[in-house]
């Protein structure tokens, strides 16, 4: 198979959903690790008696799901792209390779992984830009007033706000751009999969021609004899 203009671009734009979605994914799982050490560190300075409660359900439920679906994106890619390169130097132009033969499925699970990392990204960055961790203490079964633990708060350098933790911020942001990729991945691995199947329709059109004017020839004869 010729390295085209269109497998060109679907190759670098494979190779930057595969990159980001790697990055996305490494991003949320270090705000998973520091989120849950900066709630140990609070909890490790508590007097005894003192029951914290800190609650960012919202934040890590949607921050799983992206990280899931830039796993999945970077997994799509990254196959996608290697069986691309495979065909690319396969010497057999004729034969129809894997990468060829799978470009609608390569194609569904690409947008699939997308959809599912818009619709993620979209929960997370509303929650980010717009909420807080919401936080309850209680000593010796006496609720501590909110203003209390603000002043605790920023006592210990600590915040509740999500779009004031900068790897909050990065796992919301970057992720982005690996959506992007695979959208414009989507849509490439589908136009090249109309592509080949255009091809082989025009190819199967032009054969059966060949085949009729042969037919033809040999009545001609036929007729002459």
């Amino acid at each position: 198979m010729s390295p085209t203009s269109g497998n060109v671009a679907r190759a670098a734009s494979l190779f930057l959903s595969f990159v980001f979605g790697v990055v996305g994914l490494g991003l949320n799982a270090n705000a998973f690790v520091k989120s849950n050490n900066q709630k140990s560190a609070v909890l490790r300075v508590a007097p005894r008696g003192t029951s914290i409660d800190i609650d960012d359900s919202d934040v890590f439920n949607s921050g799983a799901a992206v990280t899931a679906f830039c796993g999945v994106l970077a997994l799509a890619s990254g196959v996608s792209l290697g069986l691309l390169l495979l065909s690319l130097r396969s010497e057999r132009s004729r034969e129809r390779s894997l990468a060829t033969r799978t470009l609608p499925w390569q194609g569904t699970v690409l947008s699939l992984s997308t959809a599912g990392l818009f619709a993620a990204l979209v929960a997370m960055t509303d929650f980010v830009a717009n909420r807080e961790a919401k936080v309850t203490a209680s000593v010796n079964g006496v609720a501590v007033p909110t203003a209390v633990l603000q002043s605790l708060q920023r006592a210990l350098g600590v915040t509740t706000v999500y779009h004031e933790i900068s790897y909050l911020k990065l796992a919301a942001i970057l992720p982005w751009i690996a959506f992007l990729f695979g959208a414009t991945s989507s849509v490439l691995s589908f136009t090249s999969a109309r592509a080949v199947l255009d091809d082989e329709r025009s190819d199967s059109t032009s054969t059966e021609g060949i085949g009729e004017e042969k037919n033809g020839n040999v009545r001609a004869e036929e007729r002459r004899v």
